[in-house]
């Protein structure tokens, strides 16, 4: 059904052990998520947040629990059998961006594209827009080695993307990245969820992408909360568009007995020299969406 979820997961555990100890990495974890939204889970160092997304991602089999990607129940395949499944559906993005370097921006992004239906050759059709979109496309034929760090993660969304994957796993997307690239980066993983309709899992520390994100996660010793409702209460700008956290923001005012609030004094001055243009319609439609991200 259109509404059933790309990814659900159902009580998975994973246990570690050294010596007689036994080490519960995640702990009854329970997700779904479905195309378009965008999912950020945080958690302090060591809580088990790589090892639940390498579960998700094929990469590392639950000690116990489900996980069901379309109708597949991945956690039940074989090890031969994961490799296909891992590059037609799932598309990983890596903080260390895990390129070859011996293999320009075009052979890594295509590289993928080998179990894919149609092979490369039938990548060769998505490629040119794809690294249009990223803006490297002047830089496909450069070697990992010569590029900035912002260039070779957006080399990994690409290769991502390639096999137009419905599943796109980022584990630390911006850690290696500074301010200015790291925010890029931000944008390009919403956008992903928004425009394509791909459902994104996020792991990170990074508190900017909660700006972006349809629901923030919190796991800490291997168990996974839904904080949002208690650590923000999202509305959108009625000016720009943008996610604020009506908690926490600084800037707000009233209009016809409604309270507006705002990412920044640019939008609050420009809602102020015309608060009849922002105040209706496009508030009312702007308010409506923050109720969808945060029901």
């Amino acid at each position: 059904m259109a509404n059933d979820p790309v990814l659900s997961a159902q009580e998975l555990t994973k246990h570690f052990s050294s010596g007689a100890t036994q080490v519960r990495a995640v702990d009854g974890v329970s997700l779904d998520v479905r195309a378009g939204e965008l999912v950020l889970i945080m958690g302090p160092s060591g809580s088990g947040k790589t090892t639940l997304l390498s579960m998700l991602g094929g990469l590392l089999r639950p000690s116990s629990g489900t996980i069901r990607l379309g109708g597949t129940e991945i956690s039940a395949l074989s090890e031969a059998e994961l490799p296909r499944i891992r590059a037609r559906q799932i598309g990983f993005i890596f903080q260390s961006f895990n390129l070859l370097d011996a293999l320009t921006v075009e052979q890594n992004v295509l590289l993928p594209a080998q179990l894919a239906p149609g092979g490369v050759a039938a990548a060769r059709e998505r490629i040119d827009a794809l690294l249009n979109e990223l803006d490297i496309a002047k830089r496909r034929q450069a070697y990992p080695a010569t590029l900035s760090g912002g260039e070779k993660q957006r080399v990994a969304i690409a290769r991502a993307l390639i096999n137009r994957a419905p599943l796109i796993l980022a584990d630390e997307p911006t850690g290696n990245l500074d301010s200015e690239k790291g925010q890029d980066v931000t944008m390009i993983l919403h956008d992903i969820a928004r425009d394509q309709g791909c459902a994104v899992v996020l792991v990170t520390h990074d508190p900017r992408i909660e700006d972006v994100a349809d629901r923030i996660l919190w796991l800490q010793d291997g168990k996974l909360e839904d904080r949002k409702s208690q650590l923000h209460s999202w509305v959108l700008d009625p000016v720009c568009g943008m996610r604020v956290d009506a908690w926490r923001a600084s800037l707000s005012t009233r209009h016809d007995g409604q309270s507006y609030v705002f990412c920044s004094k640019r939008c609050h001055e420009r809602f102020l020299k015309d608060p009849a243009r922002y105040a209706t319609g496009i508030a009312d439609q702007h308010h409506e969406r923050a109720g969808e991200h945060s029901a």
